[in-house]
């Protein structure tokens, strides 16, 4: 997969045998003119379009080229899901060199197959990287390994579009982690959490499987929070630290031994895919117990749950951190948007919008004047350093709630009307009796309390 340059503007590359025939252009200045074919004259000035470097950048992609197919010509389950990862990223970065070039900014991209050759051979050379000023991919954790000290021996900025080992990231500065970080996700939740209901029945669901350090580190971050409300003695009675229920993979433990009907029962799990099973129980006993208030947060791979309706997301407003979200209200990206639907006959998915957007982030840092007609189609990077001298992570995370059958951010939302606690009867129109501990919040039915 060589890179062949023309003279007027034009890198193609042609990858056979990817879906038939795949075609990709990249866009550099025409040495002669000294302009920009195909660039509007408004976005650029004399210092922006003579003296810009052209971008050039090494995107490592798992198209596996050289896989064997099944009997009939089929690729394997996992090697077609990569080659549509592949592509729809592809696409994402293809579109954001387009908008690059149209602003004023050159870009060359180099696309390399990051699955090894039939040999086992990595088919990224030194020179491919040596020619590059910024290096996208790989997307296979194993494949990270292989070229991640070749990257840096050449001091080349690196973009991870994948979540990778702290081995694979703590490399330095020079590495950026586009993904956002599921630790600042746990962290903001906390916070919100903290927040709106610091006086609410707060149970937290931990399952102690994979993501056992994001529920330890949501767990310290809400704890926090609440001690630093505890200003007179009885406050921490009043912002009492989080209370847990041990569960697993598969269950929720003694949830419904901590959910009561007469306080808000606010819960949180922050385990994602691999506690599906956890999941659907939860939603189980939330659903047996439908006299009682709840809230729920979750992680973000819920919202991809096929099994949680939309009723009962609403019903129980469901509440999530969610990134990398197209941003449809703001006009500003729709004429980016519809060209890229023209020319895909669909909407950008994850992986597209991600590729995108890390492409636009990038240059932009390098150039900050491509920032007045290019966008990212979802919510800005925010950039942290959490080691001095260490990588870069994004932690751009917002806030949704499910409401009116959609996802909405949540400070559009109204604000939640409070609790009232209420008393239940039995089928003889008899009072329930309530619990000695709630007793106080029914004055008139227990004035002794």
């Amino acid at each position: 997969m060589g890179m062949t340059s023309y003279r007027p503007a034009w890198v193609l590359r042609v990858f056979a045998g990817l879906l038939g025939v795949g075609v990709w252009c990249a866009f550099a200045l025409d040495e002669e003119s000294a302009s920009c074919r195909g660039v509007s004259s408004k976005a650029l000035s004399f210092e922006d379009s003579v003296f810009t470097d052209t971008l050039e950048v090494l995107v490592m992609l798992p198209f596996g080229l050289q896989s064997d197919t099944l009997p009939g010509g089929h690729l394997p389950r996992k090697a077609g899901r990569l080659r549509e990862i592949a592509l729809e990223t592809l696409h994402g970065v293809e579109s954001a060199a387009r908008e690059l070039s149209d602003a004023g900014l050159p870009v060359r991209l180099n696309v390399v197959d990051e699955v090894p050759d039939s040999l086992g051979r990595i088919q990224v050379t030194n020179l491919d990287i040596a020619r590059a000023s910024l290096v996208i991919g790989p997307l296979m954790r194993e494949n990270v390994g292989v070229v991640a000290s070749r990257i840096d021996r050449f001091g080349r900025e690196h973009v991870l579009l994948t979540d990778q080992p702290e081995r694979y990231v703590e490399r330095g500065p020079a590495v950026r982690q586009a993904v956002a970080s599921q630790w600042a996700a746990a962290e903001r939740l906390a916070h919100v959490v903290a927040a709106a209901h610091d006086t609410d029945n707060v149970v937290l669901v931990v399952t102690g499987a994979s993501d056992a350090a994001l529920e330890s580190r949501f767990e310290a971050v809400f704890n926090a929070d609440q001690r630093m409300k505890w200003q007179w003695p009885g406050d921490s009675l009043r912002y009492a630290l989080l209370d847990t229920v041990h569960g697993s993979a598969r269950s929720v433990g003694s949830l419904a031994q901590r959910v009561t009907p007469y306080e808000r029962n606010v819960v949180i799990s922050v385990a994602g895919r691999s506690a599906r099973s956890m999941w659907a129980a939860l939603q189980t006993e939330l659903q047996m117990n439908d006299s009682s208030d709840f809230v729920l947060f979750g992680h973000p791979e819920l919202a991809d749950m096929p099994f949680v309706e939309g009723e009962l997301m609403e019903k129980w407003r469901l509440t999530l951190p969610q990134t990398a979200q197209i941003a449809w209200e703001d006009s500003a990206r729709w004429p980016s948007l519809r060209e890229y639907r023209l020319r895909m006959g669909t909407e950008p998915q994850k992986y597209a919008v991600l590729a995108h957007d890390a492409l636009v982030d990038a240059a932009g840092r390098r150039h900050p004047w491509v920032n007045r007609d290019v966008v990212v189609w979802g919510q800005p990077f925010e950039w942290a350093q959490p080691q001095e001298r260490g990588a870069w992570v994004n932690e751009a995370w917002t806030m949704t709630r499910f409401g009116d059958l959609r996802w909405a951010r949540l400070d559009t939302m109204a604000e939640m009307a409070p609790f009232v606690p209420r008393l239940f009867y039995d089928d003889e129109e008899k009072v329930i009796p309530v619990p000695e501990a709630y007793q106080h919040l029914f004055p008139d039915e227990y004035p002794n309390d």
